[in-house]
């Protein structure tokens, strides 16, 4: 019996969370669906191909992440809309340090939809600020 988009939708949040800890960029950016659309408290950002997402996605990431990051916490997941090919995840998550000390926790709007037979995520909003 297949699975619901719900648990689909989680299991690809929760994946992207591992591969980012494992620093596993190649199975993180599998889970992002083009074209990408991140926004922040900065503006908007339109990822369009896999190299754009190599290219700056990561960067822009570790920049963000800052040096002291060495992890980070999928601390919720809440379902709000559901469709066969698409999911509405409200998510919170905190950017921790080595000894565990939160940098930053966040919520945000991820927008997680099936391509092909694989859940990514397509969108994502927060009041991030960069």
């Amino acid at each position: 019996m297949p699975s619901s988009p719900e648990t689909e939708a989680t299991r690809a949040i929760e994946g992207y969370m591992q591969a980012l800890n494992n620093r596993d960029d190649s199975h993180l950016l599998d889970l992002l669906h083009l074209p990408h659309i991140r926004i922040s408290g900065a503006g908007v950002k339109i990822y369009t191909s896999r190299k754009q997402l190599e290219d700056e996605y990561l960067a822009e990431f570790y920049e963000r992440a800052g040096t002291e990051w060495d992890h980070t916490d999928l601390d919720s997941v809440e379902v709000l809309h559901i469709s066969e090919q698409k999911v509405h995840l409200f998510i919170q998550w905190t950017r921790r340090r080595k000894d565990e000390t939160a940098i930053t926790t966040q919520q945000a709007l991820w927008v997680m939809t099936e391509i092909e037979g694989i859940w990514g995520a397509q969108a994502r909003s927060s009041f991030a600020p960069a």
